[in-house]
């Protein structure tokens, strides 16, 4: 509500529908990401297998499975940092998304002065939790005043 231009400027320059068929795969993990992902309707599936953060031969496996829901994101991270898929998103039932692209969110929010400064302030704070927490493609809500 602060910045109506802003969001009107980000729907005409950086956000992509995307339609989605059952067992579709929108992404795989090891993928390089520009794009952060938002559910409008359908169903989606991300899973993930990754090794404790220390990296050792022993370390324990973390495996993730989520159903995701209209109104949920993944791969926000593109947003604020390089970022390669962690795991791998499959449809479920037939789904409509959006992808915010990076570079052009970038270039939009940069000509916004107010939102850049918050932005930034939230990337910060979003880099420092992933940098603490297991790195994957989900983002909990409330995840970063931990």
């Amino acid at each position: 509500s602060k910045h109506p231009h802003l969001v009107r400027e980000l729907c005409h320059e950086a956000l992509q529908p995307m339609l989605k068929s059952s067992d579709e795969i929108v992404f795989c993990a090891g993928e390089a990401c520009s794009k952060m992902y938002v559910i409008i309707s359908g169903h989606a599936q991300y899973n993930a297998s990754m090794q404790a953060r220390d990296g050792s031969p022993g370390a324990s496996m973390s495996h993730i499975r989520r159903t995701l829901h209209s109104g949920q994101w993944l791969s926000e991270a593109a947003l604020w940092t390089g970022w390669v898929h962690r795991g791998e998103l499959r449809v479920v039932t037939d789904c409509m998304l959006v992808a915010l692209d990076a570079s052009g969110f970038a270039r939009v929010i940069s000509s916004h002065k107010s939102a850049h400064q918050y932005a930034a302030q939230y990337a910060r704070r979003f880099v420092e939790s992933l940098n603490r927490g297991l790195q994957t493609d989900l983002v909990e809500v409330g995840q970063l005043e931990q």
